[in-house]
């Protein structure tokens, strides 16, 4: 409408003005509404001794912080280098506006090889991780994905015991609580889902309906559509479940700290850096952390265990600064080596993200009209457009082989309507292109609405490397993603990314007269538009992340080979253990943020057995010996 920017010239008595001017005014007032108390900050003295103590409150840190807290006679200290969620990150879809911001994102770039990512600026790829009470869970796309049962058997035939599918899937339903109604009826979607545990799990509901028409052209390829893609196996087309409910991000700091920071026992200190992990020399035994709150230093001291949650970029950075790791790489930082762990860093595994562009004639152009009476329609009552996901609601898993039950392939959804003001955002902020690949994008779709699928390679063979720039903790890591290292996972993609073009052909593609754009570089444009040489060199150079980073505290039955247990200790150091994403021995079929949830809840589960079951081995020993002493008294 042309009226927006133009004055009113109707002639009033001031009574509509004044009915329009409050109900804008109440409208204002309800974003209050999104507002919620800070965690309070704790008072904590230098030296001052707890049971336990979690780094990172994250995914898994928050999980590890309600459930060994829940045992009263323990006392639990959680530390976290970031503050308060925003209220941005409430809302679903400014899912992306934390990224790239430093006071809530650690905003990691991965290092230039002068190989991969010249399209990129900088040579270089944006992997955020979330600096925040909750940590990713408050800047991720809320897509909840299991994983596939082959995941898990994975593990457990490399020797990892404890984590059975049987053991997994169990973790998965403790920590859920399903309430989509419509599929509640289906009972074996039910039954395939936790319905008590503290993590809301729900459906974005769509306010469009392409996403339902992307849908129909995917079964029509042969992507099979099923009810519930995590009881599926993720396996076919679907909706995606989803981490929000009621047009709320449910962050794992919501939906597990925010219920028990009152408990006595617990502790939070918010906006705290841990820059070492105090250790014993003679007997190898973590008894405390060095942190520093603004300007101040303490010295943190654990009587149980100290566990790392911080991540799969900070866990083995911390270790290594610690003295955990590589003996010459440490040595070469200046850092005396408590122990020799080879693996610590290594093992880094991560799913790409290709932006396969097809664009169409639907849909037009969103009018200014929509887009603020979205606005209105979420503060009135959580629903409209920004009550979901910026990503479409559809996900896709699929294999080159038909017959498949374990998913080579996955492709994430954009809808971006024409002339879409957030494009350039996504291209240039998000993904990092430099201008060459993204004017082209920006200037078609003036004209065209686009179905960006974003591809993702499930299982990479390439493994990439964190390590250290100096024996600085300030001094961020440097990232080598290593992405097509391992030349089959350069002609898999491939295969992957042409099975997908062909959505083109399908019915209602051909319906909005669809086509495939180029993903304009001037190494690529000498080749063929969907040549298997052509999407080579798109993607060695324009492949970025889907945010998906796991592996570099391992998992595994031999020291030299991983870096933690199947009970998730640390190898060749007594009470101290990593929890978190870097413990995967191979990254899951799918979003990381559920299985990281499993992880958090099985981890818990672990620390909590094996220190009742010694306490329950002093109270035998304890028992026996007043039996011993009694029986000499009796004898003598």
């Amino acid at each position: 409408m042309q009226c927006y920017n133009s004055t009113c010239l109707s002639p009033t008595i001031g009574v509509a003005p004044q009915i329009f001017a409050s109900a804008l005014q109440f409208f204002a007032a309800t974003q209050c509404l999104l507002s919620e108390k800070p965690v309070p900050d704790a008072d904590v003295r230098n030296l001052e001794k707890f049971d336990f103590i979690i780094v990172g409150a994250g995914t898994a840190g928050s999980i590890l912080a309600n459930r060994l807290s829940a045992i009263n006679d323990w006392s639990v200290l959680l530390i976290e280098a970031g503050d308060d969620e925003p209220v941005e990150a409430k809302i679903p879809v400014l899912n992306s506006a934390l990224l790239k911001n430093k006071k809530y994102d650690w905003a990691y770039q991965t290092a230039p090889n002068g190989k991969n990512n010249l399209a990129n600026k900088n040579e270089s790829v944006n992997w955020p991780r979330g600096k925040i009470l909750g940590g990713s869970s408050n800047l991720n796309a809320m897509i909840y994905v299991q994983g596939n049962d082959e995941d898990y058997k994975n593990w457990y035939d490399a020797g990892n015991k404890e984590w059975s599918v049987e053991e997994v899937r169990r973790c998965f339903r403790k920590a859920e609580s399903f309430q989509d109604m419509k599929a509640l009826e289906n009972p074996v979607i039910s039954n395939h889902y936790g319905h008590n545990g503290p993590l809301i799990i729900n459906t974005f509901n769509s306010t469009y309906g392409y996403s339902k028409k992307v849908l129909c052209a995917w079964d029509e390829m042969g992507i099979r559509n099923v009810e519930d893609l995590n009881e599926a196996n993720v396996m076919g087309s679907g909706i995606m479940r989803a981490t929000a409910a009621d047009g709320i991000r449910q962050s794992h700091n919501r939906a597990y700290l925010n219920p028990v920071v009152t408990r006595k026992n617990l502790k939070i200190m918010k906006n705290s850096f841990v820059t070492k992990i105090l250790i014993k020399n003679l007997s190898k035994t973590a008894y405390g952390v060095e942190v520093r709150r603004k300007t101040r230093k303490y010295r943190l001291l654990a009587g149980k265990e100290v566990i790392i949650s911080a991540g799969a970029i900070n866990s083995p950075q911390l270790l290594m600064l610690s003295g955990i790791g590589p003996r010459e790489h440490l040595r070469a930082k200046g850092i005396s080596v408590v122990v020799d762990s080879p693996m610590v860093g290594q093992n880094l595994q991560d799913h790409i993200l290709l932006p396969i562009p097809i664009y169409g004639d639907e849909p037009g152009e969103k009018s200014v009209a929509d887009q603020q009476f979205a606005v209105i329609q979420y503060l009135y009552n959580r629903t409209g457009s920004l009550a979901e996901n910026r990503v479409a609601n559809v996900l896709a898993f699929y294999s080159e082989n038909k017959n498949a039950t374990y998913p080579d392939f996955q492709s994430h959804l954009h809808i971006i309507w024409k002339n879409d003001s957030n494009l350039r955002n996504l291209l240039g902020n998000i993904y990092n292109y430099k201008d060459q690949v993204v004017n082209p994008i920006v200037k078609m779709n003036q004209k065209h609405a686009i179905y960006m699928h974003a591809f993702n390679l499930l299982h990479p063979h390439s493994k990439g490397n964190i390590s250290l720039v100096s024996n600085d903790p300030y001094d961020y890591p440097i990232i080598h993603n290593n992405y097509f290292s391992d030349p089959r996972d350069l002609e898999s993609a491939v295969t992957g990314i042409k099975m997908l073009t062909k959505v083109v052909n399908t019915t209602y593609f051909r319906s909005v007269r669809a086509f495939l754009g180029r993903m304009e570089w001037p190494a690529c444009n000498v080749y063929e538009l969907d040549s298997r040489e052509y999407w080579k060199c798109v993607s060695v150079n324009m492949s970025v992340t889907v945010y998906h980073p796991v592996g570099t505290c391992m998992m595994g039955p031999d020291p030299t080979t991983s870096v933690v247990s199947s009970r998730l200790k640390v190898h060749g150091v007594n009470s101290l253990r990593v929890i978190d994403a870097s413990i995967m021995p191979n990254i899951t079929s799918g979003n990381t943020n559920g299985p990281v949830t499993a992880i958090g809840e099985r981890g818990a589960e672990l620390v909590i057995e094996d220190h009742m079951r010694a306490s329950e081995s002093r109270n035998i020993g304890e028992r026996n010996a007043e039996l011993d002493i009694e029986d000499y008294t009796i004898n003598k």
